[in-house]
């Protein structure tokens, strides 16, 4: 079944572009909260019930509020893979942080090694490099498979009809359709499969962090995710102020 266009939507990118900038403030909210916590940790005892408590609370309402994202996102896009994979609401900064229409979930550990690498066990230190292994293995073969729907397009009975495109005759154009539903299923599979990844990889991560890490680690996240935002409407503004001068000159 064809899926429907996003671009038959004139209200998509308003409203999609309100939802993610409403979603960021309350993701700049619970960066003040984590913060505030991991600061109590310095005046508290780390091991104190309310503390351990306070911040496994705070990290499951982080967690949903990235799920919440996810799930909204899917939903205004209507599954169009080309606009979760290249997401109109986004800077292009945030574009080029990109895997799979998320975040690359080998990409935790580089933000763990500088929020909290110093407070690793050599226990967690091994099951962390562990995991690292396991999930840059499953990462190639979500590539491989992506590779291989990408490559079919260039396949010769695909490839003749879309290079006919406009002189389709007689059920070419319906073939040509049903072949494009195909291969869209096909990368929203491999989308689906790279979603299933970064929900493990987090969920696996956390559980060999006690809350005092976990903590740390998500406002790590937080504040690259605000930056990554702030810093992409910068280089874009910047952008389109020379695109306007070449043009004005």
């Amino acid at each position: 079944m064809a899926t429907t266009s996003t671009s038959k939507n004139p209200s998509f990118e308003a409203n999609i572009d309100t939802y993610y900038e409403n979603w960021l403030i309350q993701l700049e909210n619970f960066l003040e909260k984590l913060n505030e916590v991991s600061a109590s940790y310095d005046v508290f005892n780390e091991e104190a019930e309310e503390n351990r408590s306070s911040s496994s609370k705070l990290v499951t309402q982080v967690l949903d509020h990235y799920q919440e994202y996810y799930q909204e996102k899917f939903k205004a896009t209507n599954g169009d893979t080309f606009f979760l994979n290249s997401p109109p609401w986004y800077t292009s900064l945030e574009r080029t942080f990109l895997w799979m229409a998320g975040f690359k979930p080998s990409m935790l550990f580089p933000t763990i090694n500088y929020s909290i690498g110093q407070e690793l066990t050599p226990d967690q230190g091994e099951k962390l490099k562990k995991l690292k292994s396991e999930i840059k293995r499953d990462e190639k073969a979500i590539e491989k498979g992506m590779a291989k729907v990408q490559e079919s397009v260039a396949a010769p009975p695909i490839f003749e009809l879309m290079k006919r495109g406009g002189l389709l005759v007689d059920g070419e154009a319906s073939e040509l359709e049903t072949i494009i539903d195909g291969l869209k299923q096909s990368m929203m599979a491999m989308i689906e499969a790279a979603e299933h990844l970064r929900g493990s990889a987090v969920r696996k991560v956390l559980d060999i962090l006690p809350p005092k890490q976990a903590v740390k680690l998500l406002a790590a996240v937080a504040q690259f995710h605000l930056q990554a935002r702030k810093c992409g409407l910068r280089m874009d503004n910047q952008s389109g102020k020379r695109v306007n001068e070449d043009f004005i000159l």
